[in-house]
């Protein structure tokens, strides 16, 4: 069992003292203290990981195809509280419109900058689709790029309904007054919570055609401009804080931490996709200057 134990220490540990410690345990006899006293050991050392000789940091990477549907899940789940605390949302907006036009100015904005955000994720892949048909009716095109360009047109139908599906579920609660978003404050935070998922979906397309080289100028593009809309959604939020900061006093707490939450995964959803393509790009355009 004490031996066993050994296995639990990080890896670096056990390079450089497992025998040692190995062989004085296998010297002596061992209690049910020892054992103990070895799992201490064990959680310390990770604890103290980097005081290790040779130790490496400690790197947690979750892949972005499993981080992206959990922020999605999260923003859509975080949008249930804030569209149930109905007093808050009219209590905010009764006493930030009491400011005059201001208000109504600053929510037009914010539902400008979420339909621009959206807008502007789906535009990121248009010359992306261009160059891939391009290439296909190419005969010069190598065989990774027409494979590549391959994929990338027959992803676009499948992304496309789900695409349209945000698109027109964020036209009607916004523009057709579905009733789900409440009042004028609920209208302008809306597309927080649709935006980024617009750009998770169209990320697909960049992310394969990063495969080929040769397609890596249009994937950087694609990123830069998947870059802009995370900004325009980061604006967004911006302008529904400063509807939230001038009907502070009518909103309660639970609904002020679920909004703070939203505009945190939504910002943090979008700045993840604009990265992604931005990594992506580069390291197309890196293979493409080797070759």
């Amino acid at each position: 069992m004490a031996r066993a134990v050994l296995r639990l220490y990080p890896k670096p540990w056990r390079r450089r003292y497992a025998d040692e410690v190995a062989d004085l345990v296998a010297a002596r006899p061992v209690r049910v203290r020892t054992v103990l006293d070895l799992v201490a050991g064990a959680a310390d050392a990770w604890l103290h990981r980097r005081r290790i000789p040779g130790a490496e940091p400690l790197r947690i990477r979750i892949p972005l195809a499993l981080l992206l549907p959990v922020a999605a899940y999260g923003l859509l789940t975080l949008w249930n509280p804030g569209v149930r605390d109905v007093p808050s949302l009219h209590g905010v907006w009764a006493q930030a419109a009491g400011l005059g036009t201001t208000a109504e100015h600053v929510a037009r904005t914010a539902t400008s900058l979420f339909v621009a955000a959206a807008a502007t994720g789906v535009l990121s892949v248009m010359s992306l689709l261009i160059s891939s048909f391009g290439a296909l009716g190419r005969p010069s095109a190598g065989a990774v790029t027409r494979r590549t360009a391959r994929g990338v047109v027959m992803s676009a139908p499948v992304l496309a309904l789900p695409v349209w599906l945000v698109c027109d579920l964020f036209y009607r609660m916004a523009f057709a007054d579905s009733g789900a978003p409440v009042g004028p404050l609920g209208h302008a935070m809306l597309g927080g919570f649709m935006a980024p998922l617009v750009l998770a979906l169209v990320l697909p397309l960049p992310s394969i055609a990063a495969r080929a080289p040769t397609l890596g100028p249009d994937v950087r593009g694609s990123g830069s401009t998947l870059a802009v809309a995370a900004i325009l959604n980061a604006l967004g939020w911006l302008a529904v804080a400063a509807l939230l900061a001038m009907g502070l006093a009518q909103a309660s707490l639970g609904f002020l931490v679920a909004m703070a939450a939203s505009a945190l995964v939504s910002i943090g959803m979008a700045t993840l996709v604009a990265r992604s393509a931005l990594r992506q790009g580069r390291t197309a355009l890196g293979q493409l200057s080797l070759a």
